[in-house]
């Protein structure tokens, strides 16, 4: 999906702010703002979007069963008011980020989790086991996602929006999980970003399951893993969070 300056020559500053966020979406051909850890938070009044806002950094979270593993870093705070893009059930969610690093290998996970509320400014999605898994991308011929996402154009992944899921207001939880460090307990480097969504027409089906925090922990096989097995990793590789969601439709 995207390419980037080898880590060996950047500086410690610039390695944070490599990692990546994501500071638009795209529903349909239209590009929505995201959050821009660069200049969002410096704004006044802050800027209400559909991606939730994270910490200025753009770090990771190294922690699984933290807080912070619902949606990003210093997320308990949430929008001072109602925003969410408007997605067609079975439609796509592009995620277009500004860059992400080659060699940060490791799987591309998506879960939702329907808002308790019809807007989801008051739901954190931090209690109770209101996700579910509805796409996974981790190995495949030779290659992590992660670097699928890094060298692809302008950075970007397409989630799928399952057909036949109850219309509502949901968060979508998209995260890249970096393993170049998970061959020790506590090595592994999360990214997650939650996005608001109202999601028309769909079906009945409403999944559930799943916690965050609650779902990970740092000693599972996918999140304590050793990345650089070629192509070992990719029969030896099961993801965290369990499989997709049985019974969603595309």
């Amino acid at each position: 999906m995207h390419g980037l300056t080898p880590l060996a020559i950047v500086s410690l500053a610039g390695l944070v702010a490599a990692h990546g966020y994501v500071p638009y979406i795209k529903i349909n051909g239209e590009v929505i703002p995201g959050w821009d850890v660069q200049s969002d938070p410096y704004k006044t009044p802050q800027p209400l979007r559909v991606v939730r806002a994270t910490k200025s950094d753009s770090g990771f979270i190294s922690d699984p069963t933290s807080g912070d593993i619902t949606c990003s870093i210093g997320n308990s705070k949430l929008p001072s008011g109602p925003i969410q893009a408007t997605v067609e059930a079975g439609g796509t969610v592009s995620m277009m980020w500004n860059t992400w690093p080659t060699g940060h290998y490791g799987p591309i996970l998506n879960y939702m989790a329907k808002c308790a509320t019809d807007d989801c400014s008051t739901f954190k999605g931090d209690t109770g086991s209101p996700w579910f898994k509805i796409q996974q991308d981790a190995y495949e011929n030779g290659v992590w996602a992660s670097d699928v996402l890094a060298k692809s154009s302008n950075f970007t992944y397409d989630v799928n929006i399952p057909s036949n899921i109850a219309p509502g207001s949901y968060l979508l939880r998209h995260e890249n999980l970096a393993l170049h460090g998970a061959s020790n307990i506590g090595g592994a480097q999360f990214y997650p970003v939650c996005v608001q969504l109202t999601v028309t027409g769909g079906g009945s089906l409403k999944p559930s399951g799943l916690s965050f925090p609650g779902a990970y922990s740092a000693t599972d096989p996918g999140i304590h893993f050793n990345p650089y097995q070629g192509e070992a990793a990719d029969k030896a590789y099961v993801p965290p969070g369990g499989a997709v969601y049985p019974g969603l439709q595309f």
